[in-house]
């Protein structure tokens, strides 16, 4: 009597398997913090077992770098480089993306500062991980920053890099406060001091509707 061929064996998608984990990991860390969090808190949010996430991530830490290279760091391009692409006016963009963050984001702070704040002093790897994405930040900046300069949108005599270095630093700040404060009414005090930043070194001034809803 002949056997029946055995069933092929289902392979799980690795990719998928990594995404899931890597997103459950994310939000569980935005809420909690990176040490907040165990292992078992983050196979809990997910359908897979705690073997499947070892495969992917030997330790903690090997997981915790991947959610800055492979989550946080494409988070900063598609939220504050990409919508800027092909835009005639790249400082008013700026601005408008800064003035439009969402309540719901702001309690929780931004995901890169937090990781900055609390791991940059801990561990070496994280400490060149965070700093290579701010670089990335600020160095993707200056290039929409140059870009403005060339149409004739920005004052004669303004450093890019400084600039750049500035924004990037006013919005970490500010979700460092909206977190600390508890208090997203507050984000429009701190938004109209950076439009009076973007006045200043802008040729045409930027206009007055880089408004969000903080309530």
């Amino acid at each position: 009597m002949k056997q029946k061929p055995k069933a092929p064996i289902k392979k799980r998608d690795l990719k998928l398997t990594r995404q899931e984990i890597l997103g459950a990991a994310f939000l569980l860390v935005l809420e909690h913090g990176f040490q907040g969090v165990s292992i078992d808190d983050i196979v809990k949010k997910t359908s897979l077992t705690k073997g499947a996430l070892f495969h992917q991530f030997p330790t903690k830490l090997d997981l915790g770098y991947a959610l800055v290279d492979e989550v946080i760091r494409p988070l900063i391009v598609q939220r504050w480089i990409e919508p800027l692409e092909g835009l005639a006016d790249p400082l008013q963009g700026i601005l408008d993306l800064i003035g439009t963050c969402p309540a719901s984001i702001l309690r929780w702070g931004c995901p890169l500062n937090n990781l900055v704040q609390e791991m940059t002093p801990l561990d070496p790897v994280f400490r060149k991980k965070l700093q290579s994405a701010l670089a990335f930040w600020v160095s993707e900046i200056e290039r929409h920053l140059l870009r403005a300069r060339a149409a004739g949108l920005l004052k004669k005599g303004i450093d890019t890099k400084e600039a750049a270095y500035f924004i990037v630093m006013a919005h970490e700040g500010f979700y460092g406060m909206m977190k600390g404060l508890g208090k997203p009414v507050a984000y429009q005090a701190l938004l109209n001091s950076l439009k009076i930043y973007f006045q200043a070194i802008s040729k045409t001034g930027a206009k007055d509707d880089a408004s969000g809803s903080h309530e």
